[in-house]
C-alpha cells in the first residue's frame, strides 16, 4: 500500500503522506486500510466554511478583518493522520496553520463526513 494519497482539497490538488497512529511495530489494521480506501470519497469542500469560521473566531485580529478569499494563505494540508479506531472510519487532515505553527490545525472526518476543526491536539 502506498504511503501517499492524491486528494483535491478546497479546490487544489495535493499529494499527502498517510500517517498511521499505531504503536511501534504494530501492523496497520483492516479498519485503517478501509479508511485509506475511503479518503477519495470525502467531500473536503464541506469543511471549508468551518475552517474559515475557526480562523475568524480565533484570529480575526491577525487577519485584519473577517473575509478569507484564499484559504491557502493561512492553512496548508501536509498529511492525513489515520488513528487506530475500532468502529468508525476516522481521518484527520493535518495542516500547517499560519497563526499557530506549534499546534497546527486538524480537520477531522468521521465516516467520510466532516466532524471537527481545531488544533492538532484534538486528534493526537
Amino acid at each position: 500500500m502506498s504511503n501517499k494519497v492524491n486528494l483535491n482539497i478546497w479546490g487544489r490538488d495535493f499529494e499527502l503522506n498517510i500517517v498511521f497512529q499505531n504503536f511501534p511495530g504494530e501492523e496497520v489494521t483492516a479498519q485503517q486500510n478501509s479508511v485509506v480506501d475511503s479518503l477519495t470519497s470525502i467531500d473536503f469542500s464541506a469543511s471549508l466554511d468551518s475552517v474559515k469560521d475557526y480562523i475568524v473566531k480565533y484570529n480575526s485580529e491577525d487577519l485584519g478583518g473577517t473575509e478569507i478569499t484564499n484559504i491557502f494563505k493561512y492553512v496548508i494540508p501536509k498529511s492525513v493522520l489515520i488513528p487506530r479506531e475500532n468502529d468508525k472510519r476516522v481521518a484527520a487532515l493535518m495542516c500547517n496553520y499560519k497563526f499557530d505553527m506549534e499546534h497546527g490545525m486538524a480537520v477531522v472526518y468521521e465516516n467520510e463526513q466532516y466532524k471537527a476543526v481545531g488544533p492538532q491536539d484534538i486528534i493526537l
